[in-house]
C-alpha cells in the first residue's frame, strides 16, 4: 500500500444505513457493497457529468512482441519496411488491413479474420492498427453513478440500444479518447478542518470507490490521488494523507471538483470482466486492450462512491470477516438439532487507523454470545483484530441447503469505541454481518469406510474415488447451473432481477449455482438471496485465461483479499476455486493458481473447502483430506490422476455461419430414447461431479425479436450469410451471425428440415424459436436422465442465465427489464423440465428397452408409488404399463430398477408418461413425459390449442386454462407479462388443463391477457 497522495487499495467492507436513489437501475441497497464504517458515510452516487472533448481523426498501432497472426497465410499482400512503426503506417494506408506483422524488413498485411488466430512467433512484432475516428465534444449532464458510459450515452439519446441489431460494434463514441466523470463535492468548514488536523489528531476523511471498470485516474481539485486499474478492487484515498503530503491536496469550504478520468492508455492487465466484449454467448465487440488483446466494451464507475468521516483518535472498520468452524468429529450422519457439537466463530475485524488508537472492540452474536476486548491499534490499513465467539447447539439452528431444511441467519454486530482519554471527538463506529451455521465438506474418498476416515484425518492429499459435498454430515446431490453475469452493461443492473433469478433457481429445484470465473464477483443481493433460499455456491475466482490470467502483483493480491473478506460471511458459499478451466499443474504457467491465487484465498478463509480449479483432480498437499479445508501447508496439485470432476460434452449449434465459427451442419444423435444400464449407485461407489455440460439455444420470440429489425426475424436473418466466420468475427453484417450460435442442427435433429430457415416473418420466427428452445430442452433432459441413471452427485448445467437475447446456453432468458424481456428472466422449456422431473428429489426415467429407474437423491427415505402409462396420440387412450409401491431408503444415490415391457408401444403413435406419488400427502412429486422418438416422427393430430385467462386469485396468481381438441405435446404458453407459469411445456389431454400464472412483482393483468399465446408441436406440423 502506498500512503499519502496515492491509492490505498482497501481490503474491507462494512454495513451502514444507505441513501438510495430510486430513479436509476444500478442503484439499490442490494447492489451496493457493505461500505467502510466510520463516524459518518456520505454517498456521492447519483447524477454526475461525463465529458469528452472534441478530437480529430488519428491512427496508430499497438505493438505486440513475439506475435504473428494466422502464420503461413498471406492473402492480403506484403511490403518492405524498416521498422515496426513503418509497417504500422503501411498497413494503416491499405484498405482491409487491420494489422501488420514485422520481421526483418518484411511487413505482412493481416485482415480482421487473421487476427482472430494469434500465435507466438519469436522476433516478430504484430502491429495492430488503431484507427480513431473524429470525435465530437459530448457532455452528459446526468451521467449515473453507479453505472457505465454506454448506458449513459443511451439514456442521453446519443446512441440507440447497444444490443439492438449490430449497434454494439459501433464503438465510435465510447471506446476512444478520454472520458471525464466529474462531481462537485460539497465540504463544510468542519470537514476541511478535520482533514487539516490529520497529522495532529488523526482525524481523516476517506474517499472510497467500491468499483471502477477500466483504467482511470482520480483527481480532487486537480490533484492526482491515484490510478484505478482493477474492476474487482475497492480503492480508497486518505484525504488527510493527501493534504499532508508535499505539494499536497488543497480543499475548499463549499464545492470541490472530483474527476474520474477514463483513459484507454491505462493498462489494466486484463483485470476486468473477462466476457466483456465477447464470449461464445456474449456480443463480440471490435475494441481491445492493447497489453492483453482482451476485448473491451463499456467503462464506468460501476459501484458506489462515498466519503467516510473519521474523528480524531478513532478508526474505520474496513471488513468484518466471520469464519465459522465446527468443533466436533467429522460427521457422516446428519447433525441433530440441540445435540451437535459447538461452532467456533472467529470474527476478524480489519481497521483503517489514521493514527494509533486505543479503545474497546465489542462483538455480539444474535444467538447470545458476546465479547468485549480492550485493544490497541497501530496506524495503517487492514489492521487486524480477532475475537472468538462460541455458538452452542442449544442456541442456534443449522443452515441447510434448499430441500433439506430451513436457512436461519444470525446477525453479528461489531463496534469500536475509542477510549475517552486523549481522544478528541471520537465516537463508536459500528457495523454488522449475517451468518449461518453449517459445516461443509468436499468429499473425494469413501467416507462411509471408517478406515478411510481414520487415515484421511491426518492426510493432506485429497482422494480419487469421486467428488460430492456433505453439509452438516448429510451427503448432497447437487443439481443446478452455471451463473454468468446478468449484464454486459453495469448501468442496467437491477436489484429485483438478481433476486428473481435466484428464486427461479430454487423454484426449478436447483440447490447449487456456480459463479463462473470469466464474469464478476456478483452484487450483494445475489449472495443474500442464496443465503436466504439455501442455494449452495461453487465460487471461481475471476480468472478465465484469454488475457485474464493471474499475475502475482500487489494489485491482484489486494483484489483477492478484498473479495474473500467481502463475501466470506455468506453461508451459501460452499467452496472457493481458482479459475475456470485452467488445469492447475505445478511447474507450469498454471501453477500460479496454487502458489498465488489459492494460497491467498487460504490465508484469508480457513473455514471453507478449496479446490484448484473447475474442473480439477485434487490436491497433493495443503488441505485436510476429509473436507478440503486449508491445512496451513503449501498447496500443491498432482500431475495427473483420476477424473472425478468433468466439463462437457457441449452440443453446439451449427449449420449457419456465425461468430462462433460453427458453420457446418453439425449433426448429432438425439439420444431419444435414452439408454439405461444397471450400475451400482451410492456414495460408497466411485462417482463423478459434472460441473459443466450443455446445449446451445436461442430464446423466445418475445425476447429475440425485441433486439432485431423485423426484416431480420429469421434464424438466418433474412439476408445472405456472412463469410470467413471465425471466433469473434464474420465478414458481413448479418445480425443473426452475431447472435453467437445458430440453431439449424438442433431444430433439424428434433423437428426435421421444414423450418424454412431463410424465410422472414413473425410466424416463421416463432416456429423456428419454439423448435430451437424445445430442442435444447429435450437434449439436456435426455442427458440428465442418462446421468441420473449413473453415479453422479453433481449435475451443474452450462449455463443458467443469458447475458443478452442470443444463441446462448441458458434455461433462463435475458433478465433485465427491457422491451420483450421479463425481470429476472423468462423461463425457457428446459427450466420447466427441471421443475417437473429432471431435478426433482425423486425422479423416474426409462430407456427404450423398457428398463426404468426410480432414483432417490435426497437424504430422506421415500414412500409412495410409481405409475408408468402410455398415451395414444390419435385416440387419447391411456394404457397402464406398470404400477408399483415404493419404499426407498435415504439418498442420495438410491436406485430402484424396474424392467417394463414397451414392445407394444410405438413412439410415433404413443408417448410414455411416468408419475411418482408421495404416500405422505398423495401428491405427485415427479411427472415425466418420456418420448420414444423425436417430435418430427410423432403422428399428432392438430390440437387447435386455445388459452384463456381468468381473474386474479387471492394469492396473486391467475388461472390460465388451456383447451385442446386432441392430445397435444409440449404445450407452451408465453406472455410479455412479468412472471412464470406454474407448469409449462407440458402434455395436455383433450379435456384440457389449468395452470397458474405467477407474477414477478405487481401483476399486469391487462398485459397478460393481451400478449398471451400458446404453441405445441402439432401447430407447426
Amino acid at each position: 500500500m502506498v500512503m499519502g497522495g496515492s491509492a490505498i487499495q482497501l481490503l474491507a467492507v462494512t454495513l451502514v444505513c444507505l441513501s438510495i436513489s430510486p430513479g436509476h437501475l444500478a442503484h439499490g441497497a442490494g447492489l451496493q457493497d457493505d461500505p467502510v464504517s466510520g463516524d459518518a458515510v456520505s454517498y456521492l452516487d447519483g447524477s454526475w457529468t461525463a465529458r469528452h472533448e472534441a478530437a480529430g481523426p488519428s491512427s496508430g498501432c499497438d505493438y505486440l512482441p513475439n506475435t504473428d497472426y494466422n502464420n503461413g497465410e498471406v492473402v492480403h499482400g506484403s511490403a518492405t519496411a524498416n521498422s515496426p512503426e513503418q509497417c504500422c503506417t503501411l498497413c494503416g494506408g491499405k484498405p482491409g488491413c487491420v494489422a501488420g506483422v514485422y520481421h526483418r524488413q518484411h511487413c505482412w498485411f493481416k485482415t480482421a479474420s487473421d487476427i482472430t488466430k494469434p500465435m507466438s512467433e519469436p522476433n516478430r512484432t504484430a502491429c495492430k492498427v488503431i484507427r480513431k475516428p473524429a470525435m465530437p465534444a459530448i457532455e452528459l449532464r446526468n451521467a449515473n453513478v453507479p453505472g457505465d458510459l454506454i448506458t449513459d450515452l443511451e439514456m442521453a439519446g446519443h446512441i440507440g440500444d447497444p444490443l439492438y441489431e449490430l449497434n454494439f460494434k459501433n464503438a465510435t463514441l465510447w471506446a476512444y479518447g478520454v472520458w471525464n466523470y466529474t462531481k462537485s463535492v460539497s465540504l463544510t468548514e468542519e470537514d476541511v478542518n478535520r482533514v487539516k488536523a490529520y497529522s495532529e489528531t488523526g482525524s481523516d476523511m476517506l474517499l472510497v470507490f467500491d468499483g471502477i471498470k477500466m483504467g482511470a485516474n482520480i483527481y480532487l481539485n486537480g490533484k492526482l490521488l491515484g490510478t484505478a486499474n482493477d474492476q474487482f478492487l475497492r480503492y480508497h484515498f486518505s484525504l488527510g494523507q493527501a493534504m499532508a503530503a508535499e505539494n499536497g491536496l488543497l480543499l475548499d469550504v463549499g464545492d470541490n471538483s472530483l474527476v474520474v478520468s477514463f483513459d484507454e492508455s491505462i493498462d489494466t492487465g486484463g483485470r476486468f470482466m473477462a466476457c466483456t466484449g465477447g464470449w461464445d454467448w456474449a456480443p463480440y465487440t471490435t475494441t481491445f486492450e492493447a497489453s492483453t488483446g482482451s476485448a473491451t466494451f463499456t467503462r464506468g464507475i460501476w459501484k458506489s462512491v462515498y466519503l467516510v468521516t473519521i474523528n480524531g483518535g478513532g478508526a474505520a472498520i474496513e471488513h468484518v470477516v466471520p469464519q465459522i468452524f465446527y468443533t466436533g468429529e467429522y460427521p457422516t450422519e446428519a447433525l441433530q438439532p440441540q445435540k451437535h457439537s459447538d461452532f467456533k466463530v472467529d470474527v476478524i475485524v480489519k481497521f483503517y487507523v489514521p493514527q494509533a488508537s486505543e479503545g474497546t472492540l465489542s462483538v455480539k452474536g444474535e444467538w447470545g454470545a458476546s465479547v468485549k476486548k480492550q485493544i490497541s491499534l497501530p496506524a495503517g490499513s487492514a489492521v487486524s483484530q480477532t475475537v472468538t465467539l462460541t455458538a452452542t447447539a442449544e442456541n442456534i439452528s443449522l443452515w441447510w441447503p434448499a430441500g433439506l431444511g430451513k436457512q436461519p441467519l444470525y446477525t453479528i454486530s461489531v463496534s469500536y469505541a475509542p477510549s475517552s482519554t486523549g481522544q478528541r471527538n471520537a465516537v463508536p463506529v459500528a457495523t454488522e454481518r449475517r451468518v449461518g451455521f453449517r459445516y461443509v465438506a468436499l468429499v473425494t474418498g469413501n467416507d462411509t469406510d471408517p478406515e478411510y476416515v481414520k487415515k484421511a484425518a491426518t492426510s493432506q492429499t485429497t482422494g480419487s474415488m469421486g467428488m460430492f459435498f456433505r453439509v452438516n454430515g448429510v451427503p448432497i446431490f447437487n443439481r443446478g447451473a452455471n451463473m454468468i453475469p446478468m449484464e454486459e452493461l453495469e448501468g442496467r443492473f437491477n436489484v429485483e432481477a438478481y433476486a428473481r433469478l435466484v428464486q427461479s433457481a430454487v423454484d426449478g429445484n436447483m440447490n447449487m449455482l456456480r459463479v463462473w470465473g470469466g464474469g464478476i464477483f456478483l452484487p450483494n443481493v445475489w449472495y443474500d438471496e442464496c443465503d436466504r433460499l439455501g442455494i449452495m455456491v461453487y465460487h471461481d475466482m475471476q480468472y478465465a485465461q484469454q488475457g485474464h490470467s493471474p499475475k502475482n502483483t500487489p494489485t491482484q493480491d489486494a483484489e483477492l483479499r478484498h473479495q474473500v473478506r467481502r463475501l466470506s460471511h455468506h453461508p451459501s458459499i460452499a467452496i472457493w476455486d481458482g479459475c475456470n478451466e485452467c488445469r492447475v499443474k505445478m511447474g507450469t504457467p498454471t501453477g500460479i493458481y496454487a502458489t498465488f491465487v489459492m494460497t491467498v484465498v487460504a490465508e484469508e478463509d480457513k473455514s471453507r473447502p478449496l479446490w484448484p480449479s473447475c474442473p480439477a483432480i485434487g490436491w497433493v498437499t495443503g488441505v485436510h483430506a476429509l473436507d478440503a479445508t486449508p491445512a496451513g501447508a503449501t498447496l500443491t496439485t498432482p500431475d495427473n490422476g483420476e477424473t472425478i470432476e468433468t466439463h462437457g460434452p457441449y452440443q453446439h449449434g451449427g449449420g449457419f455461419p456465425s461468430v462462433n465459427g460453427a458453420n457446418g451442419p453439425a449433426p448429432f444423435s438425439s439420444n431419444i430414447p435414452i439408454t439405461v444400464t444397471k450400475v451400482n449407485t451410492g456414495i460408497a461407489y466411485k462417482n463423478v461431479f459434472a460441473s459443466e455440460f450443455g446445449c446451445s439455444v436461442m430464446s423466445s420470440f418475445e425476447s429475440m425479436s425485441a433486439t432485431l429489425n423485423p426484416d431480420h426475424w429469421s434464424v438466418h436473418g433474412g439476408m445472405p450469410a456472412d463469410g470467413n466466420c471465425t471466433k469473434g468475427h464474420c465478414d458481413g453484417n448479418n445480425p443473426m451471425a452475431e447472435r453467437n450460435y445458430p440453431c439449424d442442427n438442433i431444430i433439424e435433429v428434433y423437428f426435421g428440415t421444414d423450418d424454412k430457415f431463410d424465410t422472414v416473418g413473425e410466424a416463421i420466427f416463432k416456429q423456428q424459436l419454439y423448435h430451437c428452445v424445445l430442442g435444447q430442452a429435450l437434449e439436456i433432459k435426455n442427458n440428465i436422465e442418462t446421468r441420473r441413471s449413473k453415479n453422479e452427485f453433481g449435475i451443474i448445467v452450462w449455463q443458467f442465465n443469458e447475458i443478452w437475447p442470443t444463441g446462448g446456453w441458458g434455461s433462463i432468458e435475458y433478465g433485465t427489464p427491457r422491451p420483450g424481456q421479463v425481470i429476472g428472466g423468462r423461463w425457457k422449456p428446459l427450466h420447466h423440465f427441471y421443475q417437473q422431473s429432471i431435478f426433482t428429489d425423486v425422479t423416474v426415467a426409462c430407456g427404450g428397452d423398457g428398463l426404468c429407474y426410480v432414483k432417490n437423491d435426497i437424504a430422506k427415505p421415500f414412500s409412495g408409488s410409481v405409475l408408468i402409462k402410455a398415451v395414444a396420440f390419435a385416440t387419447a387412450q391411456v394404457t397402464d404399463i406398470h404400477i408399483e409401491s415404493l419404499s426407498l431408503s435415504s439418498g442420495p444415490g438410491v436406485t430402484h430398477w424396474i424392467q417394463t415391457n414397451f414392445s407394444g408401444v410405438s413412439g410415433a403413435d404413443q408417448v410414455i408418461v411416468a408419475f411418482i406419488t408421495s404416500a405422505l400427502d398423495n401428491k405427485v412429486v415427479c411427472e415425466n413425459v418420456i418420448p420414444l422418438t423425436e417430435p418430427k416422427n410423432m403422428k399428432l393430430l392438430k390440437s387447435d390449442a386455445k388459452v384463456s385467462v381468468g381473474k386474479e386469485n387471492a394469492d396473486g396468481s391467475v388461472d390460465v386454462h388451456i383447451d385442446v381438441e386432441h392430445v397435444a405435446m409440449y404445450v407452451t404458453v408465453t406472455t410479455l407479462a412479468a412472471g412464470r407459469f406454474s407448469s409449462n411445456c407440458i402434455l395436455v389431454m383433450p379435456q384440457g388443463t389449468t395452470v397458474q400464472f405467477l407474477p414477478f412483482g405487481t401483476l399486469d393483468l391487462s398485459q397478460l391477457r393481451s400478449s398471451i399465446r400458446v404453441e405445441d408441436v402439432s401447430v407447426y406440423m
